[in-house]
């Protein structure tokens, strides 16, 4: 099959002549490939702060606050590994082992780099036995979710594989990766939402229809560059590079109709077409890991990927002009829009683009832009720091500056008063996005103010989540503990949000940004692989 699909690669309609001789999105939207002039200037750009303070009483507070953290951790995968060792998940609140991805151990993998980054050995070492047994040529019996299966079974293992050159972890993220690129082999190359690993048959969360979302066709482009890298093989790039092609080639913006403005793109797509279908533009959920890859695969490449960096700044041109917007707290925030205007509705994933921000601004010494992230990082934080528990919504809603709230209820009114914004769904789930964003300003500023803040999220955390399983979500972040637990506890929380909030505490050297890019699954890969054009 993988040979089929890289003749089809090949052949495809939708490749430009253009990209023959080079590999695929090194030619830029312009038709020019990136200059070795601006490749050296970017190698020059230091992404971490070099003014850390480094008193002794600051180290022993945050090697303290590490401690405490790791912890934390060990308290949730010990429960894991008791009730659900090698599940996907573990209900913290029944004990119950759940299977949500099939059933190959999602935890299990997408725990591994942060088990490796706490220098949990023993851990490590059992956690490799099991993923050396795991055949992922079978499943629970129910089709598996492409772009979730990528980002954290491939990415974790391949993550897994840089920092402990255990070729077990390569072996096994190669072999369910091409079990994944059949899900690509579709009229336009553009993968299924969902695929059967048994059957060999595709399909959407809906059903059989050939519907997908923004972000669960972008969101290949890191981890299949890097496989390309390891293995030498160019189809998962390729396979992932597609994608892009299909998008800019068979999608031309036009006033009025529903994509309207270059680089804001709609949410949803249908495979066959590869046309958009709807959903108006945002950097929320079903959109926002899209945006994200256009500069981390850039970043990953060697500043080779020309055409990725050229998609970055046309959406980044759209989302300062018809995304973000000034609340009445005056505020900058993050909404749902084009050029038909704006819904003034968001959620917490669109609070992972203050952090990824922030990175490109370092990258391309963009301080207009890093102003601009550091304004979004306050309306993110605000959504955590003005609750009773310290802990956000799942979905907020803020009024823009100067409109008129009689549209609002008196309750959305009421908490706009009290918190700058309303929420929406009051829930949280353990999300890691406002830590990440956090994360990274505090790796690029070195403002300790930036740990605090994170501690302070982690008191609420710690105060409201904890149970004998594990960490479980909240009904309500206004009532905390009181107003109900959810037993949900996703493998992101062990690949994400314990990991930003470790790395927040430990010495600044230990996964640096200027050596990393991490993956949207928090999944950190190196820098250091050099790129020459070619696999």
């Amino acid at each position: 099959m993988k040979q089929l699909l890289s003749a089809f690669l090949i052949l495809g309609a939708c490749v430009h002549l253009s990209t023959a001789k080079h590999v695929d999105g090194m030619v830029g939207l312009k038709g020019h490939l990136p200059r070795q002039r601006d490749i050296e200037r970017f190698m020059k750009s230091q992404v971490q702060a070099s003014n850390f303070t480094t008193s002794d009483s600051l180290r022993r507070i945050r090697a303290n606050r590490a401690a405490d953290i790791k912890d934390s951790f060990l308290h949730a995968w010990r429960a894991y590994k008791k009730y659900a060792y090698g599940a996907d998940e573990i209900n913290p609140l029944t004990l119950e082992a759940v299977t949500t991805r099939n059933g190959w151990g999602a935890t299990l993998i997408d725990s591994l780099d942060t088990i490796h980054i706490m220098g949990l050995e023993d851990e490590f070492k059992e956690a490799t036995d099991k993923v050396r047994a795991i055949n992922f040529d079978k499943n629970d019996g129910e089709p598996s979710k492409v772009f979730e299966t990528n980002i954290r079974y491939i990415g974790g293992l391949i993550s897994a594989y840089e920092l402990s050159n255990d070729k077990v972890f390569l072996k096994q993220a190669t072999a369910l990766a091409d079990i994944m690129l059949e899900a690509f082999d579709t009229p336009t190359g553009i993968p299924w939402q969902m695929w059967d690993v048994q059957t060999g048959t595709g399909g959407s969360e809906t059903g059989p229809s050939t519907l997908n979302n923004l972000a669960e066709i972008g969101t290949y482009q890191l981890e299949f560059f890097r496989l390309s890298q390891l293995t030498k093989d160019p189809v998962y790039h390729k396979a992932a590079q597609r994608v892009y092609d299909v998008v800019l080639d068979r999608n031309v913006p036009k006033k009025g109709s529903v994509y309207s403005v270059p680089g804001l793109y709609p949410i949803f797509i249908d495979i066959k077409t590869g046309k958009f279908l709807s959903g108006k533009p945002n950097l929320g959920g079903g959109s926002d890991s899209f945006y994200e890859y256009l500069i981390k695969t850039w970043a990953l490449s060697g500043y080779q990927l020309q055409r990725s960096l050229d998609m970055w700044k046309e959406s980044l041109k759209g989302i300062k002009k018809y995304i973000v917007s000034r609340g009445s707290d005056k505020r900058m925030y993050m909404g749902i829009g084009d050029d038909e205007g704006l819904d003034s509705i968001s959620d917490t994933f669109t609070c992972f683009f203050p952090g990824t921000l922030a990175l490109a601004s370092r990258l391309l010494n963009d301080s207009e832009s890093m102003d601009l992230a550091h304004e979004l990082l306050l309306s993110s934080y605000n959504t955590f720091a003005r609750t009773p528990t310290h802990i956000g919504p799942e979905n907020f809603g803020f009024l823009p500056d100067g409109d008129d709230d009689s549209d609002l209820l008196l309750a959305q009114r009421s908490e706009i008063k009290k918190y700058g914004f309303y929420l929406d769904r009051p829930y949280y789930l353990m999300r890691p996005e406002v830590i990440e964003s956090i994360f990274y300003f505090y790796r690029i500023t070195g403002d300790e103010k930036y740990a605090d803040w994170i501690w302070e999220i982690w008191q609420g955390i710690k105060a409201n989540c904890a149970v004998e399983g594990g960490f479980a979500g909240l009904r309500d972040v206004r009532l905390g503990r009181e107003g109900g637990l959810i037993g949900k506890q996703e493998s992101f929380v062990f690949a994400e949000t314990f990991k930003y909030l470790y790395l927040a505490f430990t010495e600044p050297n230990v996964i640096s940004l200027d050596d990393y890019v991490f993956s949207t699954e928090g999944h950190p890969f190196k820098r250091s692989f050099s790129f020459n054009g070619t696999f």
